[in-house]
């Protein structure tokens, strides 16, 4: 088929399908508007067919056809027809809702009429008479005065060859297949079409029974018992007359139209017309809000849908009520904006790769879609953009099997991609796998979720091959405590993952190793976010049951551990083997719950058994504590021995044992040392002590003697305090206070005595401030918090006055000395100025002599020139 141009600018699209359009336009060579059908598909002769059968039809009651010719616009067959104002009757019921019965019948009778006339045509091309094939409500145009009669493409000679006719609702029974063309075909179209306004489109309202029996009648399933059409014609004629001031056909248009204001007569009460009349108003009652216009319209496919279904359940109540009639125009109006953004949204969609919501979308709008054009007035799409009818407006459902076949391309080329990235991983290669990722995001513009998701796939296979590879070590080591064989599908998956993740060993980094356990969950996380990884199950298979073993294993050792500790004596070596074997194990995380043991338990077990280890061999070290202990509270006789039984008890039997061993022994020597130390400091005490009370009773004694004493007694006190313990220590520190208040009594009596033999003001002030500052910090070494002793303050109060009389002498003498200094220089300078008084005297004494020389040399130069 051609491609189809755009109709002119001036063109208003009345209507148009798959193969025809319907055109509005101005005719040229009249200068009046027409409407033109044009044949999008089809031959010329199809038009040359529907012109001659619509001439042929000329007449009261029928769109007169003017021209056939080909269509200028778009070089297509095309048919004019006379244009005449009005609407066809599917746009009048889809703005009236149900139509009353007599205007019903009225519409329809001028169609009756002219049916009547097509059937008793007598040509050459329709002997017996013509059939127009396809009478429904859209092809019948209420025009100002009658309702024409349109289409005649269907139209046929009544008795000719048997062909497709009707559409479906309106078509007789007897048109489902091919079937000869006659007069009772458009009869039972009439009958369906005034059903058909009668009902609104869909509410089954009662009727005033002569019109339900000529529905009947002329909708029978035989066609010989069906009504002629001037039959037809003439009880439309009485049904219009009869039904015009029927006070039934008032009450039917109250309830119906919802306004429920004018209660019917009680004789009218049996009426099927008025029965619902009460009903309805009760109904009103219990829900007010019933005929309430809903606020805002829906946007998407499935609110609208759901829209469409309450609105039309509302018009089959009340189906002449306006603003039901209004919501639903505007739900179709909606409709229509949604198939028009349809391509678009599929777009996005795709672009988002949303390809499930989307078809969703897809179906949810095709259901609304068919919804609506079940619908009196059907869809109603936007203007076309001055391009032409689109698919949209042709073939509405073609278009979205067209988007659903767009998505589905889209999906099954991104599942393509995708499984090329799979493929890649399933080989391990992840360069390729990121190349193919990379190509994704380029292809659809670096925004593809996908190649996101397949990006951070790609990193987490990446981070768990990267921890599959730092296991290698733990793997080859676990491979000698097990079956190599059994592992091979765990080592060959490792050695891929490093190659794979190109990676480096890591045995030489502990740091960095991966336990053989967390191991075990990488390949459990890798077996469930990338199933489509065949290596990774049977390597966690064997990894399971090696772990699985190596755990029986420990519990076996455990158990035989905790049989030998009840051997005496405890086999402390086979037992320390034995937990290095179980601490290997534990390292290499290789202990797994078992059903009926967890892993929990066996650590707690293995530390158990650490601790009755330690506790095996701490027993031979309690002695050596009881001994420490005695040592601290100064028992150094019962502490000694008892050290000296804990020495000699010790059996070493490794190098472990050797060191305690060499430990509690060098503990011992130094025990001795310190009570030889603390015994030799304790009878200096008391030498010292009676030394110095033999010093200050002799009177030759000196003070230096006397200080010495003092001062070795303090060290040995000092060291006595650090060493012995606290109770006894109290006393030491005591006798140490007392012995630091007598050396700063002793270096105040030897600085007094300095004093004393000192005549230099200086030095005396020198010497006082000496013994403050030694007294201040006797004064300041009270380390308990306790008050100074007050001889110690007294004294110290008594040099700061002895200070405070040297520091006047010394200021004194230093006055003298300034006053001396100054009578010296007032000395010198009345000297000099008497030097220069002299000096001056002189000058001016011998000036004059030494100017007269002057003046006669100067006078016998002046004459020599005159004598010449």
């Amino acid at each position: 088929m051609p491609p189809i141009k755009a109709p002119a600018a001036a063109d208003r699209v009345l209507h148009c399908s798959p193969a025809r359009t319907v055109v509005e336009r101005r005719d040229p060579a009249s200068g009046g508007t027409v409407v033109c059908k044009v044949y999008v598909a089809g031959a010329m002769s199809d038009a040359e067919r529907e012109f001659t059968f619509g001439r042929l039809a000329r007449g009261p009651g029928v769109i007169d056809y003017l021209a056939v010719r080909t269509d200028p616009a778009s070089n297509r067959p095309c048919v004019v027809m006379q244009h005449s104002p009005g609407r066809d009757l599917d746009q009048l019921v889809a703005e009236q809702g149900a139509l009353p019965a007599a205007t019903a019948v009225a519409l329809l009778q001028p169609v009756a009429a002219a049916l009547a006339r097509l059937h008793d045509l007598r040509t050459a091309e329709a002997p017996r008479g013509l059939c127009h094939g396809d009478v429904k409500p859209k092809n019948l145009l209420a025009a100002p005065t009658t309702t024409l009669l349109l289409d005649f493409e269907h139209a046929e000679a009544i008795g000719g060859p048997a062909a497709a006719f009707g559409t479906a609702g309106f078509a007789a029974p007897e048109a489902a297949g091919l079937t000869v063309p006659s007069a009772a075909l458009d009869v039972h179209g009439l009958g369906a079409s005034l059903a058909w306004l009668l009902a609104g489109g869909g509410a089954a309202l009662p009727q005033d029974p002569r019109v339900l029996a000529l529905v009947a009648a002329c909708t029978h399933a035989d066609p010989a018992r069906r009504p002629t059409a001037a039959a037809v014609h003439q009880q439309l004629q009485q049904l219009a007359t009869a039904l015009a001031d029927d006070p039934a056909e008032t009450a039917l248009a109250d309830w119906t139209s919802g306004t429920l204001q004018d209660e019917p007569a009680a004789a009218l009460a049996a009426e099927p017309r008025v029965r619902p009349w009460w009903q309805r108003r009760r109904l009103l009652m219990r829900r007010p809000l019933l005929l309430t216009k809903p606020q805002g319209v829906p946007v998407e496919p499935a609110p609208t849908r759901t829209a469409l279904g309450l609105a039309l359940r509302l018009l089959r109540r009340f189906p002449r009520h306006p603003g039901a009639l209004q919501w639903r125009r505007q739900l179709q109006k909606a409709t229509g904006r949604l198939l028009a953004d349809a391509a678009s949204h599929c777009q996005r969609q795709i672009k988002l790769e949303a390809f499930a919501p989307a078809a969703a979308w897809l179906q949810e709008l095709d259901l609304l879609t068919r919804a609506v054009l079940a619908t009196p007035g059907g869809l109603v799409l936007p203007d076309d953009d001055g391009q032409g009818p689109a698919l949209l407006h042709r073939d509405p459902l073609a278009l979205l099997q067209r988007l659903r076949a767009q998505l589905a391309t889209a999906s099954a080329a991104l599942d393509d991609e995708v499984e090329r990235i799979a493929s890649a991983e399933r080989s391990l290669d992840l360069r390729a796998a990121e190349a193919a990722v990379d190509e994704m995001a380029a292809q659809h513009g670096g925004t593809s979720p996908t190649a996101a998701r397949q990006r951070d796939r790609l990193h987490r296979l990446g981070f768990y091959l990267d921890r599959v590879a730092r296991a290698e070590a733990n793997v080859e080591r676990v491979v000698a405590l097990w079956d190599g064989a059994a592992l091979a599908p765990l080592t060959g998956f490792v050695a891929a993952a490093v190659q794979g993740s190109a990676r480096s060993r890591h045995g030489d980094n502990p740091s960095s190793t991966v336990g053989l356990r967390s191991l075990q969950l990488t390949l459990a996380n890798l077996a469930e976010e990338f199933p489509h990884l065949p290596q990774v199950a049977p390597a966690l298979e064997a990894l399971t049951q090696a772990l699985a073993h190596l755990t029986d294993q420990a519990w076996q050792l455990l158990t035989e551990a905790r049989q030998r500790l009840q051997a005496v004596p405890v086999p402390v070596r086979p037992l320390q083997l034995t937990l290095g074997r179980l601490d290997t194990l534990r390292v290499l995380e290789t202990f797994l719950d078992r059903p009926d043991r967890p892993r929990s338990q066996l650590l707690d077990q293995l530390e158990a058994l650490r601790l009755a280890l330690e506790q095996a061999r701490a027993t031979r070290d309690r002695l050596a504590e009881s001994a420490e202990s005695a040592l601290a509270r100064g028992h150094w006789t019962t502490g000694l021995f008892d050290m000296e039984r804990a020495v000699a008890g010790l059996e070493p039997g490794d190098d472990r044992e050797r060191e305690a061993a060499t430990r509690l022994q060098e503990r011992l020597e130094e025990a001795r040392r310190r009570k030889q130390e603390v015994e030799a400091n304790v009878r200096r005490n008391v030498e010292l002590t009676n030394r110095y009370g033999t010093l200050q009773d002799d009177p030759t004694s000196t003070f230096a003697g006397r200080l010495q004493a003092l001062e070795e007694r303090r060290d040995c006190l000092l060291f006595l305090t650090v060493h012995v313990p606290a109770e006894r220590s109290v006393l030491y520190h005591r006798d140490l206070r007392e012995v630091d208040t007598q050396i700063a009594l002793e270096r105040a009596g030897l600085a007094e005595h300095q004093l004393d033999g000192t005549v230099e003001p200086l030095e005396r002030l020198r010497l006082a401030r000496t013994t403050i500052e030694q007294l201040s910090a006797s004064v300041a070494q009270n380390d308990q918090g306790l008050d100074p002793p007050g001889r110690v303050v007294r004294l110290l109060e008594h040099w700061r006055t002895v200070a405070a009389h040297c520091q006047r002498a010394v200021d004194q003498l230093a006055a003298e000395r300034a006053m001396r200094a100054r009578q010296r220089t007032r000395v010198w300078l009345i000297t000099l100025a008497a030097v220069l008084a002299t000096t001056t005297a002189v000058v001016f004494a011998v000036r004059p002599w030494l100017q007269g020389e002057a003046a006669v040399a100067g006078e016998k130069d002046r004459q020599a020139p005159t004598d010449k």
